[in-house]
């Protein structure tokens, strides 16, 4: 057989190894995802103070510290209910001096051209001088998720958006190091995902712990699959039709 004629059977061979590794690894991830959700349900919450790392995420947390109601990051371009808004995350600090952001959640930001939202936290404040600052510096307690920061598609340009040195700060994407630049401090990698029925959250929304659970990815594993068996039976009927071909003399 000519280089020409092995064209064909190398791309078809190449169409179905392609879709056998995809249907394999659509197939893994299901598996991850079960994983993931059984530990998820089995987990009891751990109290911040005594975790370390290295941390098995996401992992159910309670703890105690303040909030840093001053200096929030407000995350560009989250839609809710075909709403533009940011979602909000806040400084917590524990009592051993490790600072955390909490997800609060969304808030409304209707036009490029509005002031940033920047929503209060129950007994904070945003004048250190008033009385209610003194409350800010009181210890609250907090219960939530303990999760990956919030995910982004392609990082394209700087993070932020709004330069200055102005408090709120709206940013594209989650960036670990220019936020712990900002901040002045070491901050902790993993985000709290603050508990819907905790009266800081903002709308009262339940956390996902997985987008995609394990019954897409065996969907999606059985399409590669179909796809797979389709090429590979367009394959083998054009190979034994050449053949026949061949053997008998015949011309279409």
């Amino acid at each position: 057989m000519s280089v020409r004629g092995l064209v064909p059977h190398l791309a078809a061979a190449l169409v179905v190894a392609g879709c056998a590794w995809l249907t394999a690894w659509q197939i893994e991830r299901a598996g991850e995802k079960r994983e993931l959700l059984a530990r998820w349900h089995a987990a009891e919450p751990v109290r911040l103070a005594a975790l370390a790392a290295p941390r098995e995420l996401p992992q159910p947390v309670i703890g105690v510290g303040t909030w840093e109601r001053r200096r929030q990051i407000l995350l560009d371009n989250r839609v809710r209910g075909q709403r533009h808004g940011v979602e909000v995350l806040t400084p917590f600090r524990l009592a051993d001096g490790r600072l955390f952001l909490v997800d609060r959640g969304w808030a409304p930001w209707p036009a490029r051209d509005a002031a940033l939202p920047d929503p209060g936290v129950a007994g904070s404040a945003t004048d250190p001088g008033t009385p209610e600052a003194a409350a800010a510096s009181a210890a609250v307690t907090i219960e939530g998720v303990l999760a990956e920061p919030p995910g982004v598609g392609v990082r394209m340009g700087p993070s932020h958006a709004a330069p200055g040195e102005a408090w709120p700060r709206l940013v594209t994407y989650f960036d670990h190091e220019r936020l712990a630049e900002w901040l002045g401090e070491e901050l902790q990698p993993a985000v709290i995902r603050l508990a819907p029925e905790h009266p800081a959250h903002l709308t009262g929304d339940e956390w996902q712990v997985a987008i995609f659970g394990p019954k897409r990815h065996i969907g999606y594993a059985l399409t590669w699959a179909s796809i797979g068996l389709v090429v590979t039976g367009i394959w083998i009927t054009l190979s034994w039709r050449y053949r026949f071909r061949r053997r008998t003399g015949s011309r279409e």
